[in-house]
């Protein structure tokens, strides 16, 4: 376990084995460090127009930026779904057949914040309905870093192994005849380990049981990661898998287009 945390998982079978087991891999230099930064130069023209300056950070006053979604149609973003890409998600979607996006998803932008970084209690989330297929997926979340990102500056956090909880979870506590989303998550809260995750506690007691130890709950392993990595790489994650956003304590803005590659819009198709 210590090795996948250490390092970065290269695509291949190793990595979609990973994939299985943990709910996520990387697919390192999905695209260019160039394109990349010509994705950050869209993003700082759009928010130029708001009055937030690349060389000012006083200027840097909201947290989040919204309304940047427009930009997403820029062509800079079509260099995520590279050749490279495509074939880890065929592999992980094996024989399904899907449509490549025509856009690659939603900008969100994280500035530095004086709020204390650690693991969140609450804005855990997947994207896909509760009970959607296991193995393999009908799809899979991309979540496209085009600036680099170091720990403690706004990374995403995966409950990695999540998938295959929640798949057990509901297999064992299936939900009523028209449950709605919300039914679900409720459901899913009684699970002990999630439903500790969601409970406020002491920052650094979070801290060090979430992400410093591994929990082996019904032989799943259970820890919350980072979703760090350098500017072109790209994370997948299986639509199971829990996630949630986290301060930026670094000292750049942290870039990332969140999208997904779906057959059936993660089970939620009727």
């Amino acid at each position: 376990m210590d090795s996948y945390l250490t390092s970065i998982i290269s695509s291949g079978d190793q990595a979609i084995e990973h994939f299985r087991v943990y709910g996520w891999m990387r697919v390192p230099e999905a695209f260019s460090s160039a394109e990349a930064s010509a994705m950050r130069e869209v993003v700082w023209r759009g928010l130029a127009d708001a009055g937030v300056q690349r060389d000012a950070p006083a200027t840097w006053t909201i947290e989040r930026p919204v309304k940047l979604q427009k930009l997403k149609d820029h062509p800079a973003f079509n260099a995520v779904g590279s050749a490279r890409l495509l074939a880890a998600i065929d592999a992980i979607l094996e024989t399904h057949v899907y449509e490549k996006p025509k856009k690659w998803g939603a900008i969100f932008v994280a500035f530095p914040t004086k709020d204390k970084w650690g693991v969140p209690a609450s804005g855990w989330h997947l994207d896909a309905n509760y009970t959607s297929q296991l193995s393999p997926p009908k799809g899979v979340q991309t979540h496209a870093l085009f600036g680099d990102i170091a720990p403690r500056s706004g990374a995403s956090q995966i409950l990695s192994g999540s998938h295959r909880l929640i798949h057990k979870w509901f297999k064992d506590h299936p939900p009523p005849v028209g449950a709605r989303s919300a039914d679900m998550r409720k459901s899913l809260q009684r699970h002990p380990y999630v439903r500790d995750l969601h409970t406020e506690g002491d920052r650094e007691s979070r801290i060090d049981r979430f992400m410093n130890r591994v929990e082996e709950v019904d032989g799943i392993p259970l820890q919350v990661v980072e979703n760090t990595g350098a500017a072109g790489d790209v994370i997948l994650l299986h639509p199971l898998t829990l996630h949630v956003a986290a301060p930026n304590n670094g000292v750049s803005p942290r870039f990332l287009l969140s999208g997904a590659v779906t057959t059936d819009m993660h089970g939620w198709a009727q």
